[in-house]
């Protein structure tokens, strides 16, 4: 290319920028990240550990990479910087860690408990209600739970005796079911409180386990919430994970009618059920052994179960054919004992999550609607009134 040329296309080139100003702003847009939530952060910390001891903060979804890092000089620390967007964090030292919730425009001081070397406890002195709300429910679950643990460990000398032992059998299973259902109760409780912090709810939502029987109200919390928190993280994957499970009730489909053969080679046929009130669909199979221990406790239940109008339907995906045949017959299911297909099987597994056996579907006889698509069977004798609960609501 002679000088002449060169000059030329210089030249035009300078043109083009000079008409189009926007290039570099618009390079410049694409490298500037704007944070509408920024938080501001000046946390202190009071703890009896050596000097240079590092103090950091992380989150869960990533606990590799400290956010904020200080280290203690003369027992203290100062933890100072910018935070992406109010959020529960982790205050970490000595590999414990403490939760806490960070918003702007509060203020945290941490002190620490430490013996024998080791930070073993502590808690934050703040003006945040969320990380209050939260410090205060943990207490309380900590101290509900040890009192419910310590009535459990008396009724050891109970046992021992003849004369008291059924009842205290009666009041351990009745103290393990309060210690079972006290955290969703505790957890229901602060839910309802409107003096609790929404974003303490939303965190509350996001740790729970999401389910049939809360998935609607735990949706209808999180869309009232203000859209400032609908911005946050923390929001949108406690509701991705309540709206997977809202969508799949919603999308949940009616039993199929489905015509898997048993050991004989005949078919199953719902519309020659239909007369029954409903239909109790067993999982099984013939390698496990919860599930045939539960099959033989609902076959001594069989005249409690014609007396309710509940029809057994036992289904199966085994492979084997051969162990199928053997178990089946050891446990005597008779006709209703249905091998299913690969087609049958994904639809079970991705419509209803049947995965783990043993599994039981409650359905309607008549339309095939679902009354319950995971039953509980339970396990303390209580089969027919567990039933009635489902049957009669």
């Amino acid at each position: 290319m002679n000088r002449l040329h060169f000059l030329l296309l210089f030249f035009v080139g300078s043109l083009l920028l000079a008409c189009n100003p926007t290039v570099k702003q618009s390079i410049d847009q694409q490298d500037t990240v704007v944070y509408p939530d920024l938080v501001n952060l000046k946390l202190t910390g009071q703890v009896d550990l050596p000097d240079s001891t590092q103090v950091y903060i992380n989150t869960d979804e990533n606990t590799m990479q400290p956010l904020l890092s200080a280290h203690v000089v003369n027992g203290s620390f100062t933890l100072a910087g910018e935070l992406a967007e109010p959020n529960f964090y982790n205050l970490v030292m000595q590999k414990q860690k403490f939760k806490v919730y960070i918003e702007s425009d509060r203020d945290y001081h941490f002190e620490g408990n430490v013996s024998g070397g080791a930070v073993r406890s502590g808690s934050f002195r703040t003006n945040s209600v969320a990380q209050n709300n939260y410090q205060t429910m943990e207490k309380v679950l900590k101290q509900e739970l040890a009192t419910l643990q310590a009535k459990s460990a008396g009724l050891r000398s109970s046992f021992d005796n003849p004369e008291t032992y059924q009842a205290a059998v009666e009041q351990y299973e009745r103290l393990s079911k309060q210690r079972g259902n006290y955290p969703d109760q505790l957890r229901k409780r602060y839910l309802d409180d409107p003096a609790v912090a929404a974003s303490f709810k939303i965190y509350l939502i996001k740790e729970a386990m999401i389910g049939k029987d809360n998935h609607d109200i735990y949706h209808q919390i999180l869309t009232a919430m203000p859209d400032s928190l609908k911005r946050l993280s923390m929001y949108r994957q406690a509701m991705a994970k309540v709206e997977q499970v809202h969508d799949f009730f919603a999308k949940m489909p009616d039993f199929p009618d489905i015509h898997p053969r048993n050991i004989v080679g005949d078919s199953l046929n719902l519309a020659d059920l239909s007369a029954n009130g409903s239909l109790l669909f067993v999982f099984w199979g013939s390698w496990n052994k919860e599930a045939k221990a539960d099959i033989q406790q609902l076959k001594n239940k069989s005249a409690a179960l014609r007396k309710l109008g509940v029809q057994p339907i036992f289904l199966t995906w085994e492979k084997d054919f051969d162990a199928w045949e053997k178990a089946s017959k050891a446990l005597s299911l008779g006709k209703h004992n249905y091998r299913l297909n690969t087609a049958d099987q994904e639809f079970m597994v991705t419509n209803y999550a049947v995965r783990k056996l043993p599994h039981y579907l409650l359905v309607n006889a008549k339309d095939l609607k679902l009354i319950n698509y995971a039953f509980t069977y339970p396990l303390d004798g209580q089969l027919e009134n567990k039933l009635k609960e489902e049957l009669w609501k």
